[in-house]
């Protein structure tokens, strides 16, 4: 694993170029869906994973367990406009690590990417 590799799954194209330029002293893969971020992740070994919660090709409730089927262990970032208690509830009982509300601030975005590069993957079950 690249400590410094990340993958970022954003559907909002104006979004997705503005954090690829936050994020340009990591070594950045972009997907636009889960499909082309599955795909990724059979090469691609990030130190965290960045998702919009609202992607075109997944339901809400299953972004998490679809991005640890190809990537277990690594941490998980939501980004979402839809910021309730609940949701943030929800999204951590799936196994996100962190859930960052839409808009946001840079650094709280970048807070959060390194709270995410700086934690250990988790071991998963054989």
């Amino acid at each position: 694993m690249h400590r410094h590799a990340i993958l970022l799954i954003e559907d909002e194209p104006e979004l997705a170029v503005l954090l690829e330029e936050i994020l340009e002293d990591y070594e950045v893969q972009s997907a636009s869906n889960m499909a082309q971020a599955a795909e990724l992740l059979e090469n691609f070994h990030p130190c965290v994973v960045i998702s919009d919660l609202s992607l075109p090709d997944v339901p809400r409730d299953e972004v998490v367990a679809t991005i640890r089927a190809s990537a277990p262990g690594v941490p998980i970032i939501l980004m979402s406009a839809i910021s309730t208690q609940d949701l943030e509830e929800a999204a951590r009982e799936q196994g996100a690590d962190r859930i960052i509300p839409k808009p946001f601030e840079i650094e709280i975005f970048e807070a959060s990417l390194v709270f995410g590069c700086s934690l250990e993957p988790t071991a998963t079950a054989p």
